[in-house]
């Protein structure tokens, strides 16, 4: 492999890691540049934060069933990697049933989204809690899902990319032109990049990107599925079992919310709510059985997910960089090669592996044209 195939990589969330780790498989020299490393927490960092599970979603445009191709792509993937005993506990994955319940009766498009999915079945009205305000669930219905513990993932794709050369830089970017320079700077023997990958999660300055804050928390409990709720007042609650243990539960959904301060009252309404719809969850304290059944919190967060209008950004951009001249004095333009893959929301561990693959064909393309 030449040494002009070296590549930077901005970011280290699923995506950028996804991306990092496909290129060093290829054999390209991988340096990964990002403000947050996995082992880090904070609030910008959406990937450690999410609860990382897999839910289908609603199929409407063109974006949409792209991105569908690429949820079924990242999900063999991970099943994959779910049945390999080497690999699945070390990463974090596991596949469990997915339960979702629902106040108002689904469309039959509905039902068709969650009947292409593995192991779908109705469930029976025996099935559902019969707890409270709960008792107003109308339907439900079960799938088989992943669900994966996001900082053991994190931890395992950056091990499994170091494993093949791929470095890693901390260091905050002012734009994608300067992931070039800092990988060159980093990687003396290398020729600096003439491709840069732009996995940045809402990207540099793009309009179209924006915030979704979710308020979540992590519990001592775990569970045997995963369980969304759909209530008739629009919200949904969620439990979304760690393979490692413990659970997320959450969440909210509040587009350009920039507070990074939790609610204490959507904390308790989740807690009750989970409570409700999931009534064999709450547990007595450890060594005091007579003690009440509660949701044990270890912690409360907001995660911001990084939106963006119109979906996952992933294309090639030929941009304009500038270097100083051997003389010191001048400056010298050349084109750089930057590819996007940013804007995934809430689904970057849906997609991320096989939009992962799309960039690594995209890069490929860059050394031997179309």
């Amino acid at each position: 492999m030449a040494p002009e195939r070296h590549i930077a990589v901005i970011g280290a969330g699923v995506i950028g890691l996804s991306i990092a780790l496909q290129l060093a498989r290829r054999g390209y020299f991988v340096t990964v540049v990002a403000r947050e490393l996995p082992g880090d927490w904070d609030i910008d960092y959406a990937s450690p934060r999410a609860g990382a599970h897999f839910r289908p979603v609603p199929v409407k445009t063109e974006q949409d069933r792209f991105e569908n191709d690429l949820m079924r792509e990242s999900y063999e993937e991970l099943k994959r990697i779910a049945d390999d005993d080497s690999a699945s506990k070390a990463a974090g994955v596991s596949f469990i049933p997915a339960v979702e319940y629902f106040d108002e009766a689904p469309t039959e498009d509905a039902l068709a989204m969650f009947a292409a999915w593995p192991e779908y079945r109705l469930l029976t009205p025996d099935e559902f809690p019969r707890t409270g305000a709960e008792s107003s669930i109308k339907a439900g219905l079960t799938y088989s899902a992943w669900v994966i513990d996001s900082p053991a993932y994190l931890k395992w794709l950056q091990g499994q990319a170091k494993l093949l050369g791929a470095v890693f830089v901390r260091a905050r970017l002012g734009a994608a032109q300067e992931a070039a320079f800092v990988a060159q700077q980093h990687r003396a023997g290398l020729a600096a990049p003439l491709v840069v990958v732009n996995a940045s999660g809402r990207g540099f300055d793009d309009p179209a990107c924006y915030p979704s804050r979710g308020q979540f928390m992590l519990i001592s409990e775990s569970y045997h599925a995963t369980v969304s709720h759909h209530s008739a007042d629009g919200h949904s609650t969620v439990v979304i079992p760690r393979p490692l243990g413990g659970s997320v539960i959450g969440g909210t959904k509040e587009p350009n919310n920039w507070s990074p301060t939790n609610s204490q009252a959507a904390i308790d309404e989740i807690i009750r709510r989970v409570a409700a719809v999931c009534p064999d969850l709450p547990q007595a304290a450890a060594g005091d059985s007579s003690s009440a059944p509660t949701i044990h919190v270890q912690e409360a967060y907001i995660g911001r997910r990084p939106m963006r209008k119109g979906g996952l950004r992933l294309e090639k951009e030929v941009v304009d960089i500038v270097r100083t001249a051997d003389d010191g004095l001048r400056n010298e333009q050349a084109a750089l090669s930057v590819v996007h893959c940013y804007g995934a929301g809430p689904s970057g561990y849906k997609i991320g592996w096989a939009a992962a693959s799309r960039v690594v064909t995209i890069v490929d393309q860059c050394f031997t044209g179309p």
